[in-house]
């Protein structure tokens, strides 16, 4: 009888015990999440303000698309070669810049050029359109 009582406790402090490490995990897990998206939006924020400072451009706006998709085979790994890059591919799809002077095609090209160098992006995958001027609206006639 002793015996089944303590094994009954030794059972139930281990499965708290599993439960605890899932909880924690999940905690870090979350902050580290946290972490990256500020560190994005600070690396967004710096790009928007380098942009600014190019002649002729004025205020800009960056949108980055992701692609988020978890594509997970069991056998991926089995086939990869010890060649093949460790990791994921760079999940950055495509970005949409809109910036006040991109209206020059010399301006359009030249940002679409610094844009594909400085995010290893090529250049179809990026989106310059000209941004509306506040208060200004034209009529056509």
């Amino acid at each position: 009888m002793q015996k089944q009582k303590r094994k009954t406790h030794m059972l139930l402090i281990g499965t708290l015990f599993a439960i605890f490490i899932v909880f924690i995990n999940s905690t870090i897990g979350s902050m580290g999440g946290e972490k990256e998206k500020g560190e994005e939006s600070r690396e967004v924020t710096a790009l928007e303000q380098t942009l600014m400072k190019i002649e002729g451009i004025g205020e800009v706006s960056i949108y980055l698309h992701y692609d988020l998709r978890e594509e997970s085979s069991p056998l991926a790994d089995y086939f990869s070669t010890s060649g093949s890059k460790s990791g994921k591919e760079n999940p950055l799809q495509g970005i949409l810049v809109v910036a006040e002077g991109a209206d020059n095609p010399k301006m359009k090209n030249e940002l679409t050029r610094i844009i594909s160098t400085v995010l290893q992006l090529p250049e179809h995958r990026i989106v310059v359109e000209e941004m509306n001027k506040r208060g200004i609206h034209v009529e056509s006639e």
